[in-house]
């Protein structure tokens, strides 16, 4: 993952919000962790899931979705050869400023969720 920093402060780009890139490799699965912070995604390009709470997201090139805070997530790219980037803008910052962001791993069943329901969009 990369953060994109304010070229003059070195901060984040907006006072309060972040913006970070994350690359996926073909078939990379992250492993999950939840974090007091909220996120929005948008998937450049490639196509994977997330699983959320232990719902399963399926997306692809152009799809948003939102992540709730303290929410367990993780990201998989389901290509077996091609790349997968998310974009997202974090409020990070103002919880970090204000002394309430926290993060924590998941450690049982190999850092992975159950996945419990798939998410069917109407």
């Amino acid at each position: 993952m990369l953060e994109y920093r304010h070229p003059q402060t070195g901060g984040p780009v907006l006072p309060t919000m972040a913006c970070m890139i994350q690359l996926l490799r073909p078939g990379e699965h992250t492993k999950a962790h939840r974090h007091t912070g909220s996120a929005v995604y948008h998937v450049v390009s490639g196509a994977g899931f997330s699983v959320i709470d232990g719902q399963r997201f399926n997306w692809s090139k152009g799809d948003i979705f939102a992540l709730p805070p303290w929410a367990l997530h993780e990201h998989a790219n389901s290509s077996a050869s091609a790349d997968t980037v998310l974009f997202s803008i974090q409020d990070l910052p103002v919880l970090k400023a204000l002394g309430v962001y926290y993060e924590e791993e998941l450690k049982e069943n190999g850092g992975h969720q159950e996945v419990t329901s798939t998410f069917r969009p109407a």
